[in-house]
């Protein structure tokens, strides 16, 4: 994964002229807010635009016989997105990442225009808007953007379960053809326990340790694809070893009762709205925590 969240330009009014590469934009960096924000009582008018974002994007000729992808980790909330003004894809929610495949659109060893048309009205045809909602929907490219380069068989998904404390089931999902798939649960660097077979595998390990919320343990499963004695790709997610079950008299995590607290957080902060960095998003699970 490749980040693009840098050197892009921002204009507070889309246009074919900005689409074309004319006249200059705003330099900005994401996550980014359409509009810096008062710190009390803002409001709609203070996002609400159908505005833009380019910049130049430059694939190597090292991916050449690659696929690629754009991965928009959070645009709110209607997102066009042209490769060179070509149309590639569309995506209608501001609170789901997406993926647009580029590979026919590439350029190798040169440069190509990267542009996102974004619309950051309230539309209520689109969830969760349609007068149910009673917070503010802030506008932009407000998380990361990626270049996902991949081979022509890939990983697409990793879902990780654990029906019992020692063990886990696996279902690995893959774009294209390959032999075999090889899962490895580690415990930092050492290798605890390996399997070799489908995309969808069950292993136990007797000596796992359970996840619980005073002692948090966490592996590590790593899914290589197998072709032919080679490894075309590789994944790796965390997971620990925990059931969680709602009963009649409340919750149980590893079969004890665990009484829950909720709270209701939004992602907003001053000033930028949604546009918080990795960090601040953490930083509020700690508080949190705490």
């Amino acid at each position: 994964m490749i980040s693009l969240c840098h050197d892009w330009e921002f204009t507070p009014e889309w246009s074919e002229a900005f689409l074309k590469g004319e006249g200059a934009g705003e330099p900005v960096r994401l996550p980014h807010n359409v509009k810096e924000l008062p710190l009390h009582y803002a409001g709609p008018e203070d996002y609400e635009m159908v505005c833009g974002y380019r910049r130049k994007l430059a694939i190597p000729e090292s991916c050449r016989g690659k696929r690629l992808f754009l991965q928009f980790d959070g645009a709110s909330h209607e997102a066009d997105v042209y490769v060179d003004g070509i149309h590639v894809g569309s995506h209608r929610c501001g609170y789901t990442a997406f993926r647009l495949e580029i590979t026919d659109y590439a350029h190798f060893g040169g440069e190509m225009d990267l542009a996102v048309k974004l619309d950051t009205r309230e539309n209520p045809a689109i969830p969760p808007f349609g007068f149910v909602i009673d917070y503010l929907t802030y506008g932009g490219l407000y998380r990361e953007v990626w270049l996902d380069v991949r081979e022509e068989s890939y990983i697409t998904d990793v879902f990780v379960t654990t029906p019992a404390l020692d063990t886990l089931m696996a279902q690995v999902k893959v774009c294209g053809t390959y032999d075999a798939i090889r899962l490895s649960v580690l415990d930092g660097e050492q290798l605890l326990v390996e399997a070799e077979g489908s995309a969808k595998q069950r292993i136990t390990d007797p000596e796992a340790q359970p996840w619980t919320v005073d002692a948090p343990k966490l592996y590590t499963l790593r899914a290589e694809l197998l072709k032919g004695g080679a490894v075309l790709d590789r994944q790796e997610v965390t997971f620990g070893y925990r059931t969680a079950e709602f009963r009649a008299d409340g919750f149980y995590l590893n079969g004890e009762k665990l009484f829950l607290r909720g709270l209701n957080r939004h992602q907003s902060y001053p000033y930028i709205g949604y546009a918080a960095p990795e960090r601040l998003q953490r930083e509020d699970a700690r508080i949190l925590k705490q």
